[in-house]
């Protein structure tokens, strides 16, 4: 009562990219297209309501933040898309992390970017001692 490509309840063989998500939009996720959404929304609605709202038109700054929202999502997957180009799956996330630790003082992902060496701060050099020993 075996299928094809079952071994009992199990299945033989999964491709590694099956699991994957799939790239929806200029090189991007669906994750990361609604990430990008997600903050795009949340910084540029109130950005642009508080810009038009002394001349009496912040009903129209949330049209403008949406617009913004997913201009700063062509721009950034246009960015993301060269950096993932020939790259393998999740390399980007490293590097921006990097870059961003590098950048910001207070964030910290533990990765090594100086390189330092270690000094016994000897004066004089050991002098070796050899031992006879005794057969």
């Amino acid at each position: 009562m075996n299928q094809p490509g079952m071994k009992g309840r199990e299945i033989d063989f999964i491709p590694d990219r099956l699991i994957e998500e799939p790239v929806v939009f200029r090189g991007l996720t669906d994750t990361e297209v609604v990430v990008l959404i997600s903050v795009g929304l949340v910084f540029w609605i109130p950005v642009s309501v508080l810009v038009l709202l002394p001349f009496g038109w912040g009903l129209f700054g949330v049209g403008i933040g949406v617009g913004m929202a997913i201009a700063s999502l062509l721009v950034i997957g246009k960015y993301l898309q060269e950096l993932k180009r020939r790259r393998p799956d999740g390399l980007h996330i490293v590097y921006l992390k990097k870059l961003a630790q590098k950048k910001f003082s207070f964030i910290n992902f533990n990765y090594i970017e100086t390189s330092q060496g270690w000094d016994i701060r000897r004066e004089k050099p050991v002098v070796r001692i050899h031992m006879e020993t005794e057969e």
